[in-house]
C-alpha cells in the first residue's frame, strides 16, 4: 500500500494556526490527499499564544482535516500553566479533534501500516534506552541530529549551518538501531542528505533488496530566510526494493565506526595497550565485568593497581579468586547448586527483577566450573575440560527448563579470554515475548561497536567449544542458535557488553551495572533461597 506523508518544520509560536490552515490547503490540491501530516519541534509549548491555548482547552479551535501528530517537549519547568493542563488532560495525547501529541517519545503504527518512531525536545536517556527494543521502524523523528550524519556527504559541506548543528551520539545509535526508511530533524536550513545505504544491517527487505535512509533537515514553519519549510513524500508498506538513486552513499553511522575501530586498534598496539581491554589489570575484570558472589568495589588502591606494569601484575590464584570454592572470603549464600565440575550462584546485582508471575527472584544465575581457569579450553585435563563442559551445558539446560514454566527463555552469555580469570557462563531470564528481539539486539549492538558476530548452530559449537583456543564472547539465543565475537588480541571489548544489551532488552537501561543493583544480604540470600526452591525439581545433582 502507497500512502503520502506530510511534513512541517517547527509551528513556532502563532504560527499552529498557519499551517494547520497551510497543510488542508495542500491536503485538498492535487497533491493530496495526505493519511498524515507530522508537525516537528516543540508545538506546544510556554511561548504558544494563550489564546490559542485557550481555544484547544474550550473546543473552539479549527481542527486540521487530516490526522496531524506531533511529539513535544515534556519538561515540566518549560511546558507549564494551560499548556501542560491541557497535554496531560488529553487521552491517549489527543489534544484536539486529527490533532494528537505523541509525547516526548515513543511509537506509532498508523492506518496504512506505517510504523514511525520519534524522540522529542526533551526525551530522556532513559526513553531512548527504551526506544531500542523497537524494531520495523519507517520514519524516524527527532529533535537532536544524529553525530555523523554529515560525514560522507558532499552536499553538507557545502552548507555552513549543516557542519555547525550540534549533533548527539545517542541519536546515531538509535538511527543504527531503526535504519529508517526517512528521518526528520528540525533544523535552521533545509538540507536533504544523499540517501546512504544500511550495508551490512539486518533490517533489510525480506525479499533481498536494500532499504536506504533518506536524511531531512526541515527549516522553521514560515521562516524568514524562506528555506524550505514542508516536505510531502510517498511510501509503501510493506517495503518493495527499487533501484537505488546514482547518488546514495555508503552508512555515515557505519564509517565513523569503522574509523573508530582503527583507532582503537591503533592505540592498541605495543606497550601503551590498555590493561582493562587487553592483558592487563585481572583485577578490574574480575571486581567489574563478572557480576559474580564474591564481587567488590575496586577501592582506593585501584589506580595504583592501574598504573603498575604489566611485568609487576600477580595473578590471582584460587585462594583469592572470587569463583573459587576455596577462597575463604567466598559469598556462600549465592550458591545454589554443587555438580561434579561447575556450581550454580545467584548474581551479585542481578540485572532482572522478581516478578510476581511465579518466580518471585530475579533469575539471574551464573554457571561456573570448579576449576580456576580463564577458558575451557585451558584446563589442562582433557577428561575434566570435556566433563565441565557437559555439565555447565545440563545446567544451562536446566535452568532453561525452569525459567520456561513461568514463561521465560533463558539467554546466556560467556567471555572466554587467555587474559581473563575464572571463566563461567550468565544466564538471564527474557520474557517470551522479548525473546524475537534478542537475535537483532545483539547484532545490531555488535555493528555500532565495530564488532563482527556471525552466528552459528549451537549443537555444533557445543561439540568443538571445549577445545576451541581461541578468545570470543558468546550469546545463547535461548533457542539452538548462538552468536558469537571472535576476541582477537587487538580488540577492544567491553566487559558489561552482553549485560548491557540485555538491559535494553528488558527496558531496564538503569541496571546495566551491576554496582548499581546491589541488594542487602537479607534480599540476597532471599532471592538465593527463592531460586534454590524452583529449580529443585530440575536440579540433577540432587538425589531422586
Amino acid at each position: 500500500m502507497t500512502s503520502k506523508i506530510l511534513v512541517f518544520g517547527n509551528p513556532r509560536g502563532d504560527n499552529l494556526r498557519l499551517a494547520l490552515a497551510k497543510a488542508s490547503q495542500i491536503n485538498k490540491s492535487p497533491a493530496g490527499p495526505f493519511e498524515a501530516l507530522f508537525l516537528i519541534g516543540d508545538v506546544l509549548s510556554n511561548s504558544t499564544p494563550e489564546d490559542i491555548i485557550d481555544e484547544l482547552i474550550d473546543g473552539k479551535f479549527e481542527a486540521p482535516d487530516l490526522p496531524t501528530y506531533f511529539y513535544n517537549d515534556s519538561n515540566s519547568k518549560i511546558v507549564t500553566g494551560k499548556v501542560r493542563k491541557l497535554i496531560d488532560s488529553s487521552k491517549d495525547g489527543k489534544i484536539y479533534a486529527n490533532l494528537t501529541c505523541l509525547g516526548s517519545s515513543g511509537v506509532i503504527k498508523i492506518a496504512s501500516g506505517i510504523k514511525i518512531a520519534g524522540a522529542g525536545p526533551s526525551c530522556s536517556e532513559f526513553e531512548l534506552e527504551k526506544l531500542k527494543i523497537q524494531t520495523g521502524i519507517d520514519i524516524l523523528f527527532t529533535d537532536h541530529w544524529p553525530k555523523h550524519v554529515d560525514l560522507l556527504s558532499p552536499s553538507a559541506d557545502k552548507i555552513d549551518a549543516v557542519k555547525k548543528v550540534e549533533k548527539d551520539e545517542k541519536i546515531t545509535e538509535l538511527a543504527l538501531i531503526f535504519q529508517p526508511r526517512y528521518h526528520f530533524v528540525p533544523g535552521s536550513v533545509f538540507w536533504e542528505r544523499e540517501p546512504f545505504k544500511n550495508e551490512g544491517f539486518i533490517n533489510v527487505s525480506q525479499s533481498g533488496g536494500e532499504r536506504p535512509t533518506r536524511f531531512i533537515s526541515v527549516a522553521p514553519f514560515g521562516n524568514a530566510n524562506k528555506q524550505k519549510w514542508f516536505y510531502a513524500f510517498n511510501i509503501t508498506v510493506p517495503f518493495q526494493p527499487t533501484v537505488l538513486p546514482a547518488n546514495i552513499t555508503s552508512n555515515p553511522y557505519l564509517e565513523a565506526s569503522k574509523l573508530k575501530a582503527t583507532q582503537n586498534l591503533t592505540a592498541n598496539k605495543g606497550e601503551a595497550r590498555d590493561w582493562i581491554y587487553g592483558n592487563g589489570s585481572h583485577a578490574k575484570r574480575q571486581h567489574e565485568g563478572d557480576d559474580g558472589p564474591g564481587k567488590r568495589s575496586r577501592g582506593r588502591h585501584a589506580k595504583s593497581w592501574q598504573q603498575r606494569p604489566r611485568s609487576e601484575r600477580k595473578p590471582v590464584d584460587p585462594s583469592t579468586c572470587f569463583f573459587c570454592l576455596s577462597n575463604p572470603q567466598l559469598a556462600q549464600h549465592f550458591i545454589v547448586s554443587i555438580g561434579e565440575e561447575s556450581y550454580v550462584t545467584t548474581a551479585k546485582g542481578p540485572l532482572s527483577l522478581s516478578d510476581s508471575q511465579g518466580l518471585d527472584c530475579p533469575g539471574h544465575v551464573l554457571i561456573i566450573p570448579l576449576s580456576h581457569s580463564p577458558t575451557l579450553a585451558s584446563i589442562s585435563d582433557s577428561a575434566t575440560r570435556k566433563d565441565t563442559m557437559a555439565e555447565m551445558v545440563k545446567y544451562r539446560l536446566s535452568v532453561a527448563e525452569m525459567l520456561a514454566q513461568h514463561g521465560y527463555a533463558a539467554v546466556g552469555f560467556e567471555i572466554s579470554r587467555h587474559s581473563g580469570i575464572h571463566f563461567h557462563v550468565q544466564v538471564i531470564p527474557v520474557p517470551d515475548s522479548k525473546l524475537a528481539a534478542v537475535k537483532s539486539e545483539f547484532e545490531n549492538a555488535a555493528k555500532m561497536n565495530g564488532y563482527t558476530i556471525v552466528e552459528r548452530d549451537e549443537e555444533d559449537e557445543i561439540e568443538g567449544v571445549a577445545d576451541d583456543d581461541e578468545d570470543f564472547f558468546k550469546v545463547y539465543l535461548g533457542s539452538k542458535k548462538i552468536l558469537c565475537i571472535s576476541l582477537s588480541p587487538e580488540v577492544r571489548f567491553d566487559l558489561q557488553f552482553g549485560r548491557k544489551v540485555l538491559a535494553t532488552i528488558l527496558g531496564l537501561p538503569e541496571r546495566s551495572d551491576w554496582k548499581s543493583c546491589v541488594q542487602d544480604e537479607k534480599d540476597e540470600i532471599k532471592d538465593a533461597e527463592q531460586f534454590k526452591a524452583l529449580f529443585k525439581p530440575y536440579d540433577f545433582t540432587l538425589p531422586e
